[in-house]
């Protein structure tokens, strides 16, 4: 089943340069090898940035594992074992499960049933799209292919792909994910997308390989679907965000994927969701008057997930 963990390690080293991606990638290519056959094959695990410093000598740092099939080893078989992080010597102290949930229980007994939602990024997604020219181009306000990533067939007939839609493509077991990806189809055809005032989308950098920096988006958005939308459409919009926070969004950088979190959840009956409905009296005041820039701020998702 696919698997998140929260290390908290112990650094014994005392001087040592910053950590690289490298160094990251390394020691997980050594904990979770593939065979030479799938080299080229995108991982089976990510991680959504790089450890981070806790306190005086502490360290934490996020991992998860995207197959269903379970890793051959668990980071809390090396609880007390230092391991090698460049110059850094970590030793892992703790290791807490925080996702235990296999891909047929996501898809078919999410843990939300939502009609909207509110994301906003723990670390920063790096989204991009081939312009006109043939070339990639920033991109700040996610459309539906950044977000849940795409699916595709292989030469060879397999489903595969990226993001979410694709974790679900390359992972789950056939018969649950090809009924579910032709029903989230309609989903975020019926998606609408907000600006969150709380957290404006902006731009920020971070750092790449060889010193470089890329160029990214933090802040949060909005999801939600029309009113009176049955609750198939709500399971599995439900499902969708569970995926999310679990895969991480955007295109993997040297930091990872960017981080999601999903929170603010209102149900189809508002009152159940804990909203105050208004009075007739806040009804009775005028609304004030669309933005002229209503189109940027609100706008319908393509639903063109598969290539």
């Amino acid at each position: 089943m696919p698997r998140r963990w929260t290390l908290v390690l112990r650094d014994h080293a005392d001087a040592a340069r910053p950590v690289r991606a490298v160094d990251c990638h390394g020691l997980l290519n050594s904990w979770w090898p593939q065979p030479g056959s799938e080299h080229g094959a995108a991982k089976k695990w990510a991680m959504n940035g790089w450890p981070q410093p806790l306190a005086d000598r502490l360290w934490m740092w996020s991992l998860t594992w995207l197959d269903d099939r379970p890793p051959e080893m668990e980071p809390a078989d090396l609880i007390g074992r230092v391991q090698r992080v460049g110059d850094h010597l970590l030793e892992p102290l703790s290791v807490t499960d925080v996702h235990t949930r296999d891909y047929t229980a996501i898809l078919s007994e999410p843990r939300r049933v939502a009609r909207s939602a509110s994301l906003h990024t723990l670390s920063p997604v790096v989204s991009l799209a081939r312009n006109y020219d043939g070339e990639d181009s920033f991109q700040a306000w996610p459309g539906p292919r950044l977000l849940f990533g795409v699916v595709h067939r292989t030469a060879a007939g397999q489903l595969s792909g990226s993001g979410a839609l694709g974790a679900v493509a390359r992972f789950a077991p056939r018969e649950a994910a090809e009924a579910w990806l032709h029903r989230i189809d309609e989903v975020t055809t019926r998606l609408r997308r907000m600006p969150d005032d709380s957290a404006p989308i902006r731009a920020t950098e971070h750092a790449g390989p060889a010193g470089r920096t890329v160029l990214g988006w933090e802040g949060g958005l909005r999801l939600a679907l029309p009113q009176g939308s049955d609750g198939r459409l709500l399971a599995d919009f439900g499902a969708l965000l569970e995926l999310i926070e679990l895969t991480g969004v955007g295109k993997y950088t040297a930091q990872g994927f960017g981080a999601l979190r999903v929170d603010t959840l209102t149900t189809g009956d508002d009152t159940k969701a804990g909203r105050r409905r208004p009075s007739s009296r806040d009804r009775r005041r005028p609304r004030s008057p669309r933005p002229v820039h209503a189109e940027i701020q609100e706008q319908e998702f393509d639903g063109l997930l598969f290539d």
